[in-house]
């Protein structure tokens, strides 16, 4: 990256978020996914800095972001970043719980998005349970088991289904797990509140696809929870102008296992984005 990147805090109620941002040109702003943090897009915000504004958060209660008790929404938060950057109208890079709040936002603030990419979509109250890692996440979310959360995460949806812990490149696997133990061994996060204080929208965004308008990518590794794949083929169904590819050799945080794949698709949904504006 040879734009210098900046950080600064965006003061919402009950947080304040650490937000960071580079380079000159049409923006993108990526959401992490509720495993990890805002370094998921390491590679992402480095390559597109060179060419775009460039904008990553950490979500409340993940990575540098606090987190308070009181009631809250994501897609709220998403847009006190925007207006803290200055920033009226961007393309959307999110994985996971991210593309949840993408979703929300694009609902509350069509005008604001030029485009939607997501990496291993999900939404609010959809969760994997079909395997036994999944339901392991689910048992050891339940009781807060700090170190069962991050052993039946990692194994559910950083291995996923089909491959052992050796199939799954070390550097991708540790890095992964550094976010999610930090994630997990926080005084507070996220998961602390997120039954008792988040506010989602009603009726929900997946009752509302067909009001999405943004040119939508929905890109799932092939190696993630069978859910992940039923969700992306019911997101690319209900929305109008949505695609779905799916990523050999990478599970639930695609971008990390397949940097390349995933970067070209973004660069190429940026560019059919920007011709249609």
């Amino acid at each position: 990256m040879t734009n210098p990147s900046t950080s600064h805090w965006v003061e919402v109620e009950h947080a304040r978020l650490h937000v960071e941002e580079a380079g000159e040109g049409e923006p993108i702003t990526m959401l992490h996914g509720f495993l990890v943090d805002s370094g998921q897009w390491n590679n992402e915000f480095a390559a597109l800095a060179d060419s775009h504004h460039v904008i990553r958060y950490d979500a409340r209660g993940f990575g540098r972001s606090t987190i308070e008790p009181g009631r809250y929404a994501h897609h709220e938060d998403l847009a006190a970043v925007l207006d803290a950057c200055n920033v009226q109208r961007t393309a959307l890079l999110a994985c996971s719980g991210g593309a949840a709040t993408a979703l929300d936002f694009s609902l509350a603030h069509p005008e604001r998005v030029s485009a939607l990419i997501f990496v291993g979509a999900g939404y609010w109250g959809r969760f994997a349970n079909s395997t036994p890692a999944a339901r392991a996440f689910g048992q050891a979310l339940a009781s807060f088991d700090v170190n069962g959360l991050i052993d039946s995460s990692l194994r559910a949806f950083t291995d996923g289904p089909r491959r052992a812990q050796s199939d799954v490149d070390v550097a991708v696997r540790n890095h992964v797990e550094a976010m999610t133990t930090h994630l997990f061994k926080r005084n507070i996060s996220y998961w602390t509140f997120a039954t008792r204080d988040q506010r989602t929208p009603k009726p929900a965004a997946l009752d509302r696809l067909h009001e999405v308008d943004a040119p939508t990518v929905l890109i799932v590794g092939r190696e993630d929870q069978i859910e992940v794949h039923h969700l992306a083929k019911e997101l690319r169904d209900g929305m109008p102008r949505a695609r779905m590819i799916v990523a050999q050799g990478a599970g639930h945080h695609a971008n990390l296992e397949a940097p390349a794949q995933v970067l070209g698709i973004v660069r190429d949904a940026l560019s059919e984005a920007a011709l249609r504006d």
